[in-house]
């Protein structure tokens, strides 16, 4: 645990970033990974259903993710406080809540599964794969948001390290069981595409016990028999405050990425596989930016806690500049490495080189993207940490639904530039919101929300 209230702001902004920055990559790094296996053991078809279900799994979890962001906020600035009976109170009234929730995206989830699927276009020689890794995906999602939830736990008391460790175990079960469900061994069938679901699963699972069990012996805060079960409404009502426009922002950027999938599908199988890879890329490039955005999340919430908002300015001012500098070494690679980077995903086959000719027209716009993440993730994590969640909410609305999308259609229809159209929109809308964020910041009114407890101080 680290309280950062205190000390050299950039030196520890880029201690606690970057093994927050190497969890994040072995979380997306398990996934591409598991991308790899379904590709070269069943081929670009296989890659193609696993896409077209990502956009539609990361909707699922987008309001347990708010609520955890939420907790994460307020154990930041309860922290920094000093506030430990806060604490106990928030991590019991937020766990539980979020608990009954998942459990109740699953089940409508799995109930509507098919009708989703449809309604995305998914191309009927793929539904049926992308079927099964879905329903896999959709039955465990309880299992990934304790493992979210114990992370986000940590980063709010400035442990990263433990989080680290969390996610290697989760790495490599991943990569240990996933090949094994989709080839089978010994009493395991060969279980296809939703083998990748199962082993997924599988190192969830496992990864939450141990992970936890761990925990209960270096963290006073992480033992449920510590926990202060009292019902707190003030607690709850806070964490929906911060959390519920958190969710929904979530919501509305993976409800743009289901439109713009949908589009993209409409252009067949090739670009479809095409964009899942570029996917998996983009959350591995973009996983700096993330880390920069949940550092400084943490970072500026424990010093709004203590009521130190110049710490708060220098810690805005760091990420961003650091962020540019990986944002420039991430454009330059992709934009001219692009088809290299493809190439790991599929053996060769024609087939193969049509989905990498895309992925190279792909990253001829998308490299450009990711100097404007510098700009948004650092600025959204400071107005998190305040729990200005709302003004997060309406900026990504503006950015996805008033810019992206009509822009997607536009320049992607007849008479367009096709697939290529929908690049330039995701490019264009992404600079625009960076735009948008800045001159929010820059009006400061999200320094005059109340800070949850201050009351009581």
């Amino acid at each position: 645990m680290q309280n950062f209230t205190q000390g050299n702001i950039a030196r520890q902004f880029i201690d606690f970033t970057l093994p927050i920055m190497l969890g994040n990559v072995l979380m997306s790094v398990y996934g591409i990974i598991n991308m790899i296996w379904v590709g070269r053991l069943l081929g670009p078809d296989a890659v193609a259903a696993v896409a077209a279900s990502l956009p539609i799994i990361m909707l699922m979890p987008a309001f347990l993710i708010g609520l955890g962001m939420a907790t994460n906020v307020l154990i930041a600035q309860a922290f920094g406080r000093g506030d430990t009976a806060m604490l106990k109170r928030i991590l019991s009234n937020s766990f539980f809540a979020s608990i009954l929730f998942c459990l109740l995206i699953s089940f409508v989830a799995l109930l509507f599964r098919h009708e989703v699927l449809g309604w995305v276009r998914v191309p009927v020689e793929i539904r049926g794969m992308a079927l099964s890794y879905l329903t896999v995906m959709m039955a465990s999602l309880v299992f990934q948001f304790f493992i979210n939830w114990m992370n986000g736990m940590l980063r709010g008391l400035g442990d990263a390290t433990t989080v680290v460790k969390i996610l290697i175990l989760l790495a490599l079960f991943n990569i240990t069981f996933v090949p094994l469900c989709i080839r089978g061994a010994g009493p395991v069938p060969p279980l296809g595409v939703s083998g990748a679901a199962w082993g997924s699963a599988l190192a969830a699972v496992l990864t939450g016990v141990i992970g936890y069990l761990y925990m209960v012996r270096f963290n006073p805060y992480i033992n449920m028999r510590n926990w202060d079960y009292s019902i707190d409404w003030g607690i709850i009502k806070q964490v929906f405050v911060i959390g519920v426009p958190a969710s929904l922002q979530m919501i509305v950027v993976s409800l743009a990425a289901v439109i713009i999938v949908t589009l993209v599908n409409g252009y067949g199988t090739a670009v479809t596989a095409a964009f899942g890879i570029g996917m998996q890329v983009d959350m591995l490039a973009t996983i700096p930016f993330m880390s920069i955005g949940m550092a400084a999340t943490t970072i500026a919430g424990q010093n709004l806690g203590g009521q130190k908002p110049d710490r708060v300015f220098k810690t805005l001012r760091t990420s961003i500049y650091f962020g540019l500098a990986i944002g420039g070494v991430c454009a330059v690679v992709l934009f001219f490495f692009s088809r290299e980077i493809g190439s790991v995903f599929l053996k060769e086959s024609t087939q193969s080189a049509q989905v990498l000719n895309y992925v190279r027209g792909y990253y001829h716009w998308m490299a450009f993207i990711f100097p404007c993440y510098a700009v948004i993730f650092s600025i959204q994590g400071v107005l998190r940490s305040a729990g200005d969640t709302m003004a997060l909410l309406v900026m990504s609305f503006l950015a996805m639904f008033v810019i992206r999308i009509p822009l997607a259609y536009v320049l992607a229809g007849p008479g367009g530039f096709k697939q290529d159209g929908i690049w330039i929109a995701i490019v264009t809308s992404s600079a625009l919101a960076a735009i948008l964020n800045w001159l929010y910041y820059r009006r400061g009114t999200w320094l005059n929300r109340r800070i949850i407890g201050e009351q009581d101080s």
